[in-house]
C-alpha cells in the first residue's frame, strides 16, 4: 500500500515549517509503496548550513510528526557522519522538498563523492584485514 496522499501532503507540510530543515527525504516502505498497515515513516533530513540537529532534536520531530499523522515516524539525518546512511537516502530515497535547491544539491553531491572516496579507502582496509 502507498503512503496516503493526504498524510503525505501533512508530512510536507509539517517538515517545511521547521526552519532548520534545508531539505526532507522520504524513505523506506513509505517511499518504494510497500507500506503494511504496521509500517512506520522514514523520514531523513538535511539541515540548513550552519545549523545542527542534536539526538533530542531528531526525537522530538519524530514525536510531533507521529503525533500528528497518527503514525509512527523514524527520523534520520543526512551527515558526512554516517556516509552509508547518507548514500541510502540520496540513491532510494524520494526527496519531499528543497528550499535552497543550490545548497542542497551541493551538499547531495559532497556526500555522494565523500561516499566514494570512503568507500575507496575501506576498501584498502577490508583487503589488508582479509589479508593478514
Amino acid at each position: 500500500m502507498k503512503l496516503p496522499k493526504q498524510t503525505l501532503i501533512q508530512l510536507k507540510a509539517l517538515l517545511w515549517q521547521d526552519e532548520r530543515i534545508a531539505a526532507a527525504y522520504l524513505l523506506g516502505s513509505a517511499a518504494s509503496g510497500r507500506m503494511r498497515p504496521d509500517s512506520d515513516i522514514d523520514v531523513a533530513i538535511l539541515p540548513v548550513q550552519g545549523l545542527s540537529f542534536t539526538s533530542l532534536d531528531r526525537a522530538e520531530l519524530a514525536g510531533r510528526l507521529s503525533y500528528e499523522l497518527g503514525r509512527s515516524v523514524d527520523m534520520g539525518l543526512l551527515s558526512s557522519a554516517n556516509l552509508v546512511y547518507s548514500r541510502q537516502v540520496l540513491e532510494k530515497g524520494a526527496r519531499l522538498f528543497m528550499k535552497n535547491p543550490l545548497y542542497v544539491q551541493l551538499m547531495e553531491t559532497t556526500l555522494l563523492s565523500m561516499y566514494l572516496w570512503f568507500n575507496e579507502e575501506r576498501k584498502e582496509l577490508l583487503h589488508a584485514y582479509r589479508n593478514r
